[in-house]
């Protein structure tokens, strides 16, 4: 065995007689789907529940926001070489040898490195289907690190047929990063877009709101379901123990003016306890969390002027006609994805992918106060830049940054970890930031503006011709419509037993 690199199709045992990736999706869809949309409410964030989300608003932090991956993961493991006494991190998608660009050494290297002086705790995603990234304690790896007497302190964590997908860091209990950005190659990105690099963003925190971020993973840490259930721990799980809560909100310093909001998904059945804080949101995490779908819809239906999306999955059908409604009372809306959509939802469910193909036809109808959008390069206009972003800006007031996409699996099966930051300033500076670097020497400042750019850069990248910028309108008629005779790359891949 040899530690995942992120990379579909890695070699990895099949057996016929074991579920696939495709019959997941075709047997998991109709319930999350079903879930999502059985009548919620955005007036649901008001109470006490699943649909309101485990944490409160907090007030009097500070943050900032890092985009693309080089300042993303340089601003992260900068401060984590700063630590004095602790970092933890929830690992999703990892490739262990993926050179860190603060110092180009390998991350695995690094973590251990910083578990010699403070204590390094590594929450790792236990996929059940090997080869699509996710690190399992491979044998191999784990021998490594006993041989060297590493200090890091790891367990694993499942969801049955999902994603542990939330991408977060706590250094010294003090400061949290929280965004979309995985540990693979693919985060190695820069506002250039002169590599392969996914596009995508971080949030840095200070104050009151780290106790969330840091409530999460004290939550998860301590009921991980495979270091509970088989004792997958490194290097046991005694050693690898259970965390005392962290510092509440009200109980830390404060360190701004500014208003965020943690909002999670959690599944239903993954562990039990209080959601939230002690005399705050108390019910049961047993009935799971939904606090982010909750979230998206309230402040689409809340926006007056304009809407900024950047989302790698536009696909959930209430989300869409949110959107739409928005657009026919008089917002402007911009939604930047993947100019070529990810391959692997060719194993989406038919229906389901029907249905989504419905609702952005009907949003193609609201006319030009919507505009959907690709980014590719512009001496390279056949070359995409994927969007990997979790990014949403309403009325240049507030903005959203995290690990959730717009589609069900992220609103009710898979685990999620969303911040919304309630500031004018942060949230005009980062859609601003975002334009020019889409906009590449011709920054946008209208929606018409997108169109303009969006219409130039599709009939040049039709030409092979450079583009103006690198912005490229997508009919939302044709998307998710993929040519025949292409295949996903995770077709054949296959559960995995749990001795594995």
């Amino acid at each position: 065995a040899r530690p995942a690199t992120g990379e579909p199709g890695e070699a990895h045992t099949r057996l016929p007689s074991r579920p696939s990736f495709a019959n997941l999706l075709a047997r998991s869809s109709w319930s999350f789907s079903a879930q999502a949309r059985k009548g919620r409410s955005v007036s649901a964030s008001l109470q006490p529940g699943p649909d309101g989300g485990s944490y409160r608003p907090r007030a009097n932090n500070s943050a900032r926001v890092w985009i693309d991956g080089h300042a993303s993961l340089t601003a992260i493991f900068s401060a984590a070489a700063r630590a004095r006494s602790s970092l933890y991190v929830t690992v999703s998608f990892v490739d262990l040898e993926l050179p860190l660009p603060h110092n180009g050494r390998p991350l695995l290297d690094t973590l251990v490195d910083l578990s010699e002086r403070i204590d390094v705790r590594l929450l790792f995603w236990w996929s059940e289907y090997p080869g699509i990234g996710s690190f399992r304690g491979d044998r191999e790896v784990i021998e490594r690190l006993a041989a060297a007497g590493a200090r890091l302190r790891m367990r694993w964590d499942r969801v049955p047929d999902g994603c542990h997908h939330q991408k977060s860091y706590v250094i010294d209990d003090r400061l949290a990063f929280v965004g979309g950005i995985n540990l693979t190659r693919e985060a190695l990105s820069s506002p250039a877009h002169d590599s392969t690099g996914f596009h995508d963003l971080f949030v840095e925190l200070h104050g009151p709101v780290v106790g969330d971020v840091a409530h999460n993973f004290v939550q998860r840490w301590n009921q991980a379901s495979e270091t509970l259930a088989r004792g997958l721990a490194y290097p046991d799980a005694d050693r690898a123990g259970p965390l005392p809560q962290p510092v509440p909100p009200e109980d830390r310093e404060e360190t701004g003016e500014i208003l965020v909001h943690v909002q999670r998904t959690i599944r239903r059945r993954l562990y039990r306890g209080p959601a939230g804080w002690a005399g705050e949101r108390e019910f049961d995490i047993f009935s799971g969390d939904r606090g982010i779908r909750t979230a998206v819809l309230d402040s689409i239906a809340r926006a007056r002027r304009s809407l900024y999306i950047e989302n790698q999955f536009l696909m959930d059908p209430d989300t869409i006609e949110a959107i739409a409604r928005a657009a026919e009372r008089g917002v402007e809306v911009v939604a930047v994805v993947p100019l070529e959509p990810d391959r692997n939802l060719l194993l989406y469910p038919a229906d389901r992918m029907r249905e989504t193909r419905a609702a952005l036809e009907r949003l193609a109808r609201v006319g030009r106060r919507f505009g959907l959008f690709g980014l590719a390069r512009r001496d390279d206009p056949r070359s995409a830049i994927y969007v990997h972003a979790k990014l949403l800006i309403v009325d240049d007031e507030r903005i959203s940054i995290g690990s959730a996409n717009l589609w069900p699996p992220s609103y009710v099966r898979d685990s999620e970890l969303n911040v919304e930051i309630h500031d004018p300033t942060i949230a005009a500076d980062t859609r601003r930031r975002l334009w020019k670097e889409h906009g590449a020497g011709e920054m946008p400042r209208t929606l018409a503006d997108w169109h303009e750019l969006g219409a130039e850069g599709r009939d040049a990248r039709r030409r092979g011709n450079s583009m103006p910028s690198r912005i490229v309108t997508i009919d939302p008629r044709e998307y998710y419509r993929f040519p025949e005779g292409l295949e996903a790359p995770w077709k054949d891949v296959s559960r995995a037993r749990e001795s594995d």
